[in-house]
């Protein structure tokens, strides 16, 4: 995997690192954006689940329709 280097506050970095539970920096962050991507991958599951679940509530309620449009 390539890598990249980034700057950040020091601040910043001791505390991912407190919450985190490591002793290096670069562990931290690397934690802290993996808990990201994680998270944004739960929240686009959840919005499709959500998503569907209106879907299917609407055709039960409504019944397939045909959406084509036209003469």
């Amino acid at each position: 995997m390539a890598k990249v280097t980034v700057t950040i506050d020091a601040e910043l970095a001791v505390e991912v690192m407190v919450l985190a539970g490591v002793t290096s920096p670069q562990d931290a962050v690397e934690l802290a954006v993996r808990d990201f991507i994680a998270r944004g991958h739960r929240t686009e599951a959840r919005v499709a689940t959500q998503e569907e679940l209106r879907e299917r509530t609407h055709r039960e309620a409504h019944g397939p329709q045909d959406h084509r449009h036209g003469g």
